[in-house]
């Protein structure tokens, strides 16, 4: 079973959230900040391919 981009997208926006969530919970707050930097980056890419 083949994913669309668009789904793989989602999975790893999913999966960066938590990850953010995880380390904002311990208090590792550099590697939260890196992580909503990297969710950020593939909100944008997302949009910019849906514009297309």
């Amino acid at each position: 079973m083949m994913m669309n981009e668009n789904e793989k997208s989602m999975r790893t926006l999913a999966m960066l959230r938590y990850q953010a969530e995880r380390y904002q919970s311990v208090g590792n707050g550099s590697m939260c900040q890196r992580l909503n930097t990297e969710i950020r980056r593939l909100m944008n890419q997302m949009s910019e391919s849906s514009k297309n």
